[in-house]
């Protein structure tokens, strides 16, 4: 584990923005998206804070095991956890765990819709339906939807829990995309089979960050966010102008300068001998590969300060190097400590720009050995 390299989490800046939230959809609930450790922030310290300093009371999860974590760290407190892909509803380990956990399956295809509604120990069991309305991904069929009403009313049941579907496109604008114009309209296809069949929808979401982001899919009962909560927009940076969301980077990266050299044009650094574009500075930084910084991070900007520099040379197991330009050399000494994001969306923003990867990646990459301090 690294000392003085810290992924440092602000606690308060997740509350900030979930006040931004709440006042873009005032009457909706909330679905926090906590999978893959929290998007890389940790998803124990994360779902603790949000239940007791938030309120928030219902949380999604991509696989089983997740879930069954926060179960288990956090048994002293009252949450709600879906799973959202990976069920794995047919082995008997996992029924127990579904039965006896209080964790919720999404159910997104017949068989597994199939045997909720044959098994008699799943009688009471909430139903949390997805359907795929145009994604292609997971979901149940819209050709299937008569079939669907049909097992669910002969199974005795008049309501289903929970019903949704995902946007395949929400980075692009809402309200003039044909695909998410599609998904709207096929889900209030979905919503309306089933209220016409007598069957109750207790609950309903189609919004996920970039749908929230725009204001749309509000009238549903609850919405969805996931990478927003952790800050970045969800939108392609063509569509910013589109966005009403005004979040803050919740964490920031910190390493420090291993050691500080002055280089002349061309000089060769590091593996593969990478030429340096000018005369300058190198700063060798505390982070590399086997923390997830990624060897793809090779000419991100980085700023030390108001002064930019540069990744250059490939990124090392264990460090980087950062060239600076004669002619903006900042104040660096060794050991000191170096940022290479904070809260800032706009800087985070066009660090992943750059290197041409999505902020999730960029989070979720972050490795062990980098500790995670929440303040």
């Amino acid at each position: 584990m690294r000392f003085r390299s810290r992924h440092i989490i602000s606690l308060e800046k997740l509350e900030s923005n979930f006040s931004k939230l709440k006042k873009i959809c005032v009457n909706n609930k909330i679905i926090f998206m906590v999978k893959a450790d929290a998007y890389g922030h940790g998803i124990v310290p994360i779902v603790r804070h949000s239940v007791e300093k938030l309120g928030i009371t219902e949380f999604g999860c991509a696989s089983l095991g997740e879930a069954l974590l926060l179960r288990e760290e956090l048994y002293d407190l009252e949450f709600e956890i879906y799973v959202f892909s990976d069920v794995q509803i047919e082995l008997r380990e996992c029924v127990e765990i579904y039965l006896n956990r209080r964790i919720v399956p999404v159910l997104s295809n017949k068989e597994d819709l199939d045997f909720i509604l044959s098994h008699r120990e799943f009688d009471n069991f909430p139903l949390f339906i997805k359907f795929n309305t145009g994604m292609n991904r997971l979901g149940l069929d819209m050709s299937s939807i008569n079939e669907v009403i049909q097992s669910i009313k002969r199974s005795g049941r008049k309501s289903v829990y929970h019903l949704m579907t995902h946007l395949s496109s929400s980075s692009m604008p809402i309200r003039t995309n044909k695909r998410n114009i599609l998904q709207f309209e096929n889900f209030d296809k979905v919503k309306q089979s089933f209220l016409d069949a007598g069957i109750e929808i207790e609950a309903s979401s189609i919004s996920n960050s970039g749908a929230i982001e725009q204001g749309a899919g509000l009238s549903e009962t609850h919405v969805r966010p996931g990478i927003m909560m952790y800050g970045p927009s969800s939108l392609l940076p063509q569509y910013s102008d589109l966005s009403l969301w005004e979040g803050e980077i919740i964490s920031r990266l910190e390493t420090y300068v291993i050691s500080i050299f002055d280089v002349t044009k061309g000089q060769p650094v590091g593996y593969g001998a990478t030429p340096c574009p000018s005369n300058g500075r190198v700063a060798i930084i505390a982070l590399g590969y086997g923390d997830g910084f990624s060897t793809r991070y090779l000419g991100a900007s980085l700023s030390h300060g108001t002064i930019l520099g540069k990744v250059v040379g490939r990124v090392n197991m264990d460090m980087a190097q950062v060239f600076f330009a004669e002619n903006s050399l900042p104040s660096l000494n060794v050991g000191d400590t170096f940022t290479v994001w904070d809260h800032s969306t706009d800087r985070f923003s066009k660090f992943c720009q750059d290197v041409k990867i999505i902020p999730y990646e960029v989070f979720i990459s972050l490795t062990k050995r980098v500790p995670k301090i929440y303040s």
